[in-house]
C-alpha cells in the first residue's frame, strides 16, 4: 500500500455503534402530526412502539426514555455468545456486526429539539434558523426541504435506512431529510460500499415526482438537478465562496480544483452562451488539475402516480484526505471552514429551487445553462471505444432523456455533424483518460 502512496493509519479503530436518531420540525407540534400519520404502519408490543420496515425495524421512544443500556442490548442480540457486559466492553471490535439486524432507535421530538447534549456534533436550532433565512430570500423555495430532519451521530447509511424500508418511506414527505454524522455502510453506484467518517456531509432526501411528468420533466434529470444543487448551494453559502472552483462531472460527481495547483485558485466559472455551446468551441478544461470530492446517488421506485426518490449525497467537508475538502478550499481563499448545518441548509434551499422550476418549465435554457456553467466538460474532446476509437467532442445534455450529447470530430478537431447521444446507465465516462466506454 506504501508503494502506492496511501497513508495507512497504523493503530486499530473501534468498529462505532449506531446512535439514537433524531426526528425534529421547526415547530415540534409537526413532528407530532407526523407520526400521527404513521398511524397504520406502527405495531404495538409490550407498550412500545415499532415500525417493521422491509430492511430494517425502528423502535419509537420518547426523549425521556432513550438510555444506552438500550442500545447495548440490541448490539448484544446480534452477536451470539456475547453477554451485555461484554458488547459494551473494549477488545470485541473486531467482530462483524450485522447493522441490519439491529433494531434503530427513532426518537420523535414532538415538544422541542433535540439539545446539545442529545446531538453535541449537530446543532438543530442553528440549522433551522438557517432554513428560514435561505427559504426566505430564495425564489420558488417555501422551506419545505428540510422541514421534517432526522439525524443521527452513528447511522448504516441515509439511503438505506430510507430507501430499503418502503412502509416508512411511503409516509415520508417530499423534502423529508435524514443527514448523519458518520456512516458505517454508505452506498455508492453498483456494490460500491464505504465508512464514512466525521468530517464527511452526508444526507438523504425524499422526492415524489408526478409520472404525468414523464414527457415534460424527466425524472432521470434529477440526479443532475442535485448535482447542482450542491454547487450553487457552495457558491451562494456566503459571500466569497462563489471563487471555490466546484464543478459537476457527468452524471452524479463533484470535483473541485486541487489546491495545490496554485495559490489562490482563480475560479474558472464562466456562463456559456448558446451561441457558444451550438457552434464554437469552449475551452477545455485540464482533468489533472481536478479531484473527486463527492458523489450523488439518486434510487427511484414507483407506485400509483408517483415515482419515489431518495437522493443521496456525500461530500468531503473536511478531511484532508484522500483528495481534498471543501474547508481546504475555503482556507486557500482565506474563507471561514463551511459549517454543516448552514450547508445543509443552503443545499436544500436550493435544491428546492431547482427543482419547482424544472416540474414548471422542465430542462428549460435556463436551468441548462447553469448546469453547463459547472460541468467540468465544456470543449472536452473525448474517445469513442463503442465506435471503434473515433474522437467526438462533448456539447451538452440532450434536453429529452439527459443522454450525454457529443460531435464526432476529424483528425482536425472540426466537427463533423454526426452526433453522439450517450446514457448514463449503460456507459462509463473516464474523463482523465477522456474516454467514454460501455459498461461490462
Amino acid at each position: 500500500m506504501l508503494k502506492l502512496g496511501l497513508n495507512i493509519v497504523q493503530e486499530e479503530t473501534p468498529v462505532p455503534s449506531l446512535s439514537h436518531l433524531h426526528l425534529s420540525a421547526n415547530q415540534p407540534s409537526d413532528v407530532a402530526e407526523l407520526v400521527s400519520s404513521w398511524e397504520e404502519i406502527i405495531e404495538r408490543e409490550d407498550g412500545e412502539e415499532y415500525i417493521k420496515g422491509e430492511n430494517d425495524t425502528f423502535h419509537l421512544e420518547k426523549p425521556s426514555t432513550w438510555s444506552r443500556s438500550s442500545l447495548s442490548k440490541a448490539v448484544a442480540s446480534v452477536l451470539p455468545n456475547v453477554s451485555e457486559d461484554d458488547a459494551k466492553a473494549d477488545g470485541n471490535d473486531d467482530r462483524i456486526q450485522d447493522y441490519d439486524k439491529i433494531t434503530k432507535r427513532l426518537i420523535p421530538h414532538e415538544d422541542d429539539l433535540p439539545s446539545a447534549k442529545e446531538t453535541p456534533s449537530f446543532n438543530h436550532p442553528a440549522f433551522f434558523s438557517h432554513l428560514a433565512h435561505y427559504a426566505s430570500s430564495t425564489r420558488d423555495c417555501a422551506g419545505e426541504w428540510g422541514h421534517y430532519l432526522l439525524y443521527g451521530a452513528v447511522v448504516t447509511s441515509t439511503n438505506t435506512l430510507l430507501e430499503k424500508n418502503n412502509r416508512l418511506l411511503s409516509h415520508l414527505p417530499t423534502g423529508f431529510t435524514f443527514t448523519a454524522t458518520t456512516q458505517v455502510a454508505g452506498r455508492g453506484r453498483g456494490s460500491n460500499v464505504w465508512v464514512s467518517p466525521p468530517g464527511a456531509f452526508i444526507f438523504s432526501t425524499v422526492l415524489r415526482h408526478p409520472m404525468s411528468m414523464t414527457q415534460s420533466a424527466p425524472v432521470v434529470f434529477i440526479q443532475y438537478l442535485a448535482a447542482l444543487a450542491v454547487v450553487q448551494g457552495i457558491h451562494t453559502y456566503a459571500p466569497g465562496y462563489s471563487s471555490l472552483d466546484i464543478k459537476l462531472k457527468w452524471p452524479n460527481d463533484i470535483y473541485a480544483r486541487a489546491p495545490s495547483i496554485g495559490n489562490p485558485v482563480p475560479s474558472t466559472r464562466k456562463a456559456p452562451t448558446p451561441t457558444n455551446l451550438e457552434h464554437g468551441t469552449p475551452p477545455a478544461i485540464n482533468p489533472a488539475d481536478y479531484v473527486k470530492i463527492g458523489g450523488i446517488l439518486v434510487n427511484s421506485s414507483y407506485a400509483g402516480s408517483d415515482y419515489t426518490l431518495v437522493a443521496g449525497i456525500g461530500i468531503n467537508l473536511a478531511n484532508a484526505g484522500p483528495t481534498t475538502s471543501l474547508n481546504a478550499l475555503a482556507a486557500q481563499h482565506r474563507l471561514p471552514p463551511f459549517d454543516m448545518e448552514k450547508l445543509l441548509a443552503r443545499i436544500l434551499t436550493r435544491f428546492e429551487a431547482i427543482y419547482t422550476r424544472f416540474r414548471r418549465n422542465g430542462w428549460d435554457g435556463e436551468v441548462e445553462a447553469a448546469y453547463l456553467t459547472d460541468w467540468l466538460h465544456a470543449g472536452q474532446v473525448v474517445r469513442l471505444e463503442a465506435s471503434g476509437g473515433g474522437s467526438a467532442r462533448i456539447k451538452g445534455v440532450t434536453r429529452d432523456w439527459g443522454m450525454l450529447l457529443a460531435e464526432e470530430v476529424d483528425e482536425g478537431g472540426r466537427g463533423t455533424g454526426k452526433m453522439w447521444r450517450l446514457q448514463s446507465d449503460s456507459n462509463s465516462f473516464d474523463f482523465f483518460k477522456g474516454l467514454v466506454k460501455r459498461k461490462v
